[in-house]
């Protein structure tokens, strides 16, 4: 006779950690909350092409936060300001 705690497998509830929705990893903040890219943001990855490099947004699944890549063909710079951002743009720009 099975005890009036257990349950036959097939009938535990799904734990809420195996739940499609809490899984955040790598999903774009814009997709996240339903939002198309900015035009600044766009306009500013557009003037970093120009100079061969990739800006991407990363959204860190931990804690939240917003942070910042700047790829060329050597290497990648990663930022945790948009004006820190703004300011490797700026100095790339100089030099050119």
């Amino acid at each position: 006779m099975i005890p009036a705690q257990e349950k036959a497998a097939g009938v535990l509830p799904t734990p809420a950690t195996a739940s499609k929705s809490n899984y955040t990893c790598s999903v774009p903040t814009a997709e996240k909350e339903g939002k198309t890219e900015s035009l600044d943001y766009i306009n500013l990855q557009h003037r970093f092409a120009k100079h061969r490099r990739k800006l991407t947004r990363i959204h860190r699944a931990h804690d939240g936060r917003i942070c910042y890549m700047v790829s060329q063909f050597g290497g990648a710079q990663y930022f945790t300001h948009l004006h820190d951002v703004h300011a490797h743009l700026a100095a790339i720009e100089a030099t050119k």
